[in-house]
């Protein structure tokens, strides 16, 4: 959405400023202390109110986000966590949370035991480095002023896989917009499994007990859970002893396009003044067929997770054995293109 604050043609803004850093731009950071020590990040500031963090070190993922302050994603009590730090067998105990934390790109969802070999959960890209091909502000053919990052993370191992997921993060002055493309490519010489989900986390003060959870309807089930189904598009209050689900949405949208369009808002105080946030997410079904949401109310916690996939997370076992684990072939490319708006009105 185009904020009107300020002129965005670059002639008549650059009459206002000596440096358009004044208004947008960067910084590459370190982290320096606890667990999460040596840690690349990247504070992005788009001048239009938003906010948001790029974990360089953590699969290029989006970390904090905030709009005019506000936050929206949801952070877990681990805090910063080092890649050096993960556990294979225990993805929790170094998941950061973020508006975005990757999952893939081989295995992802339950652990799965094939052929003696252990796939933990949610595989290994949200806490591998990405290496950093481009971080640069400029302006655009259409006369915008963009930043735009690009980022590389490779999953490999001799004689096996060798699978790259290329990262491009783009926001605009005036825009309070993130458009991020993924391109996965198998650069191996035999096919490969190819398990991806997008683990979108958010949290209070978007998550609440009168937040609006708009995703259109379709039928569903649990992956975890039981009961009826009925209760999806709300939130509870946090719970003492809040236990997490997770429902799978199955050919939600089957007549509608390829596009998914998902909301999330609630009203909340800003300034003294009642305001209503919403986050936005536009995304490819063909790309992300299933589309997983997880709750957790519990006290402390408290997140909701809107999860596209190409498979669900049952686990890569139980989807070779049904005959839908997703494969690409030798130098096979994936493309994922998903488009998070975010409005405090």
């Amino acid at each position: 959405m185009r904020n009107s604050s300020y002129p965005t043609d670059k002639q008549r803004l650059l009459g206002y400023v000596g440096d358009i850093r004044q208004l947008a731009g960067f910084q590459r950071m370190e982290l320096l202390q606890g667990k999460g020590k040596g840690n690349e990040i990247i504070q992005v500031r788009n001048g239009s109110g938003l906010q948001f963090q790029i974990a360089v070190s953590r699969g290029f993922d989006i970390g904090i986000c905030e709009l005019y302050g506000v936050p929206l994603a949801w952070m877990s009590q681990n805090g910063p966590v080092s890649p050096y730090a993960y556990e294979k067998d225990d993805w929790n105990r170094s998941f950061e949370g973020g508006l975005l934390a990757t999952c893939g790109l081989t295995t992802m969802g339950k652990p799965s035991m094939e052929e003696g070999k252990a796939f933990g959960p949610h595989g290994r890209l949200s806490s591998t480095p990405a290496e950093l091909l481009q971080a640069e502000g400029r302006w655009n053919s259409n006369g915008q002023y963009e930043l735009i990052f690009r980022g590389i993370v490779r999953e490999s191992t001799v004689a096996g896989e060798n699978i790259t997921l290329e990262r491009t993060i783009i926001t605009r002055f005036g825009e309070n917009q993130i458009v991020m493309t993924d391109i996965v490519t198998n650069e191996s010489f035999q096919p490969v499994e190819h398990l991806m989900l997008h683990h979108f986390n958010l949290g209070f003060p978007l998550i609440g007990e009168h937040c609006l959870i708009d995703i259109p309807n379709g039928p569903k089930r649990w992956i975890n859970g039981e009961g009826t189904t009925d209760e999806w598009s709300r939130f509870p209050q946090p719970k003492e002893n809040g236990q997490p689900t997770v429902m799978v949405h199955e050919d939600v949208f089957a007549e509608k396009g390829d596009d998914i369009r998902i909301n999330i808002s609630n009203n909340l105080v800003h300034n003294g003044q009642e305001r209503k946030l919403s986050f936005y997410l536009t995304y490819d079904k063909t790309a992300s067929p299933y589309l997983m949401q997880w709750k957790h109310p519990g006290k402390g916690v408290y997140v909701l997770g809107i999860e596209p996939g190409n498979a669900t997370t049952e686990g890569r076992a139980v989807h070779r054995e049904r005959g839908t684990l997703p494969m690409l072939a030798p130098w096979e490319r994936k493309a994922y293109t998903f488009c998070m708006d975010m409005q405090l009105e």
